[in-house]
């Protein structure tokens, strides 16, 4: 199976030029399911959800979501204490915790966006357990848990860390092998995570904006993702709005062995 992976996309910030090669791209991969992780929108405001939502409708291929926390109204309090997923639903999809089953993979849409956070992100007990049980009764199946915000990031990233990510990582090491797809860090990352008694049951994929001008030092991207049997390939595919063309960059190979992910050389 084959993925691609599109987080930060962030209309109303974003760089025009680069949507026609963005789509070119996707297209030229040529994935089973498009999973995008959130961000899709800069404010929450209407005509940024219109090109968002022009955005999905010229992709080629089939395409699930889940929102971020920029996708949930900032300057409109009133709509964000009561409605906040309403534009999302309205312009985006219905759905803010999709599911995906296939015979080789179980893709799983966590929405752990937080109408009383403007940034942090939040995993709730009831949707680790929810998780756990997918990972526990899925076989040989891969599950792919997707979410916007990381569940673990390194010490000097200044943003605060998903309340609730430490004790999720934890809990679904014991739940079986499973891979995390997420963005919000507008960075590239892909590890395992050894949660305990050196086991790296997680293995994490993070990736950095597709279109936004909010650029961190590194340059936009998107992710291609394979999954062939226990093996799992990301391959971080870039592009520069001097070059607008996205071309592969580099290309990691995980495979899950007794003691969780290993790196293969």
């Amino acid at each position: 199976m084959r993925l691609a992976l599109l987080t930060d996309l962030h209309f109303g910030r974003a760089l025009p030029d680069l949507v026609p090669p963005l789509l070119d791209s996707i297209s030229a991969a040529d994935p089973d399911l498009v999973v995008i992780a959130g961000d899709f929108v800069q404010r929450a405001r209407a005509s940024q959800y219109r090109d968002a939502r022009d955005f999905v409708a010229r992709l080629r291929h089939p395409w699930i979501a889940v929102p971020g926390n920029h996708d949930i109204p900032l300057f409109n309090p009133i709509a964000r204490a009561l409605w906040p997923r309403a534009a999302y639903r309205r312009w985006i999809a219905p759905e803010t915790e999709p599911m995906v089953e296939t015979e080789t993979a179980i893709i799983v849409g966590v929405d752990t966006t937080h109408r009383w956070s403007h940034q942090r992100g939040l995993i709730t007990n009831r949707q680790i357990d929810r998780v756990c049980r997918i990972i526990a009764d899925a076989g040989d199946r891969t599950v792919i848990v997707m979410a916007h915000h990381p569940f673990h990031q390194r010490p000097e990233v200044e943003k605060k860390v998903m309340k609730g990510g430490a004790r999720a990582l934890k809990h679904w090491t014991n739940c079986g092998p499973h891979v995390i797809l997420s963005g919000h860090l507008h960075t590239w990352t892909v590890e395992p995570f050894v949660a305990q008694k050196s086991r790296s049951m997680t293995l994490q994929v993070h990736c950095g904006t597709g279109l936004s001008t909010r650029l961190r030092g590194d340059p936009n991207e998107y992710a291609v993702i394979d999954i062939a049997g226990h093996q799992v390939t990301a391959t971080r595919m870039t592009a520069t709005a001097e070059t607008l063309t996205f071309a592969q960059e580099s290309r990691h190979v995980y495979r899950e062995m007794e003691q969780g992910w290993q790196e293969q050389v």
